[in-house]
């Protein structure tokens, strides 16, 4: 028998069998993201809010974070693009998995500044300065960056740097091919909600 389960019996048995409601889960971390990609200006393409996977490495970050405000890793700092695995359909890529701990074919990654990282209010989805369960990370590449097939993108924290495939992944979303040539940006906002 597991520990919480041992604990929990014996709470109700102090209490003359008094049944105690628990709860499963208060809160669990989920994601969504958004693309836009821009020619001089202009919305060639516009990807609205889908759900992404958020990875088993992620409550690995967490705790450590949970556990020790001293942690010299930090939480979210990068996201990443990728290209995919040699052989995917680029048009119906693999779904994400939750075991997912990098790209398969990382090619650019941004870091995101404090101007970057916002929270979100919960009531009117706008912007707010008080914190809130809810953060939007936005990226852009610009024309010059992340050149090629897109088809993967994850979020990356802890000890991640802008050297490819470090950190600790967070989040991870396969889709459908975003062929971004070198005139055009590409603005990713990932949003994840506690």
């Amino acid at each position: 028998m597991i520990f919480s389960e041992r604990l929990h019996r014996a709470f109700e048995s102090a209490f003359g069998g008094f049944r105690v409601k628990r709860e499963e889960k208060i809160h669990h971390l989920h994601g969504e993201f958004r693309l836009i990609l821009r020619e001089n200006g202009l919305i060639l393409e516009e990807r609205n809010w889908t759900s992404n996977i958020i990875v088993n490495t992620a409550s690995v970050l967490i705790a450590r974070l949970l556990k020790d405000n001293n942690e010299p890793d930090g939480g979210i700092t990068f996201l990443a693009v990728g290209t995919g695995a040699p052989g995917w359909n680029l048009q119906n890529p693999p779904q994400p998995t939750n075991s997912q701990t990098q790209l398969n074919s990382e090619i650019a990654r941004k870091a995101f500044s404090t101007q970057d990282v916002t929270f979100v209010d919960p009531e009117t989805g706008d912007p707010t300065q008080i914190p809130t369960n809810i953060l939007d990370f936005t990226a852009t590449f610009a024309e010059t960056e992340a050149v090629g097939a897109l088809v993967e993108m994850g979020l990356f924290g802890g000890d991640a740097t802008d050297v490819i495939n470090s950190g600790t992944e967070v989040n991870y979303r396969t889709f459908p091919v975003i062929n971004k040539t070198n005139s055009m940006t590409l603005t990713i906002i990932f949003r994840i909600t506690t």
